[in-house]
C-alpha cells in the first residue's frame, strides 16, 4: 500500500461522551451514509458524538468537538458546556472492528474521547443528524455494542429532527468503543 493509500484509510478525529440530564447524548449518522442490506433493507450506525479534525480546528481536537458538537445539536448555548481540558483516553479504532456493516474497510480511526456535559436541562434538538438518541447511563451500559438491533427498540430514545421527512431505517447498531461503556460504568460506581 502506498503513503496516498495510507492516508485514505487514515483519519484523525475526536469524539464526546456527551452526558445531559444523566443520560448519554448519541447521533444517528447521516442519511447519505446508511446502509443497504442484503435484504434491502436500510440500516445506520448511532455513534458518539465527534468526527474528523478539520483544518479549521488547527489540530486541536478539543476545538473539533466543540465544532462537532454544534454541528449535530442545536438547542443548547456554548456556556451551557462543560469539556475536559484533555482527554479521558484515546483509541486506535480499527472501522470494520466496532461497525458490523463495514467488515470490508480498512478504515482506521485514531480519537481522542472527551467528557462533554451539558448543565443546562432543556431540551436537546438535532441540527444536522436525521436523530439524537437521550439514553439514561444505566440503560445504555446494557447495550450490545457491534449487534444489530432494530430501530424499533430505542425508538424511544429517539429525538427526530422535524427537518426530516424521511423513513426511517428498520435497523441499526451502536459503533461506540468499549471503553465509552467502561468509563460510564465506573462514573456511575463513584
Amino acid at each position: 500500500m502506498g503513503m496516498k493509500d495510507k492516508k485514505k484509510s487514515y483519519i484523525q478525529g475526536a469524539e464526546s461522551i456527551v452526558i445531559h440530564n444523566n443520560n448519554v447524548l448519541l447521533g444517528m449518522q447521516k442519511q447519505k451514509r446508511w446502509y443497504t442490506l442484503q435484504n434491502e433493507e436500510q440500516a445506520a450506525i448511532i455513534k458518539t458524538i465527534g468526527g474528523k479534525v478539520e483544518d479549521v480546528d488547527e489540530k486541536n481536537t478539543k476545538k473539533t468537538i466543540i465544532r462537532e458538537f454544534f454541528e449535530e445539536v442545536k438547542g443548547i448555548e456554548k456556556k451551557n458546556l462543560i469539556i475536559n481540558n484533555n482527554p479521558v483516553f484515546t483509541k486506535s479504532i480499527q472501522m470494520n472492528q466496532i461497525n458490523p456493516y463495514e467488515s470490508e474497510t480498512k478504515l482506521r480511526m485514531n480519537a481522542d474521547f472527551y467528557v462533554l456535559e451539558i448543565i443546562n436541562t432543556n431540551s436537546i434538538l438535532p441540527n444536522d443528524l436525521p436523530a439524537l438518541l437521550e439514553i439514561p447511563i444505566k440503560e445504555f451500559i446494557k447495550i450490545q455494542f457491534t449487534h444489530q438491533i432494530t430501530l424499533h427498540s430505542v425508538e424511544k430514545y429517539l429525538i427526530r429532527n422535524s427537518r426530516y421527512s424521511i423513513k426511517f431505517p428498520k435497523y441499526c447498531a451502536f459503533m461506540i468503543p468499549d471503553e465509552v461503556k467502561e468509563y460510564l460504568k465506573n462514573m456511575t460506581n463513584d
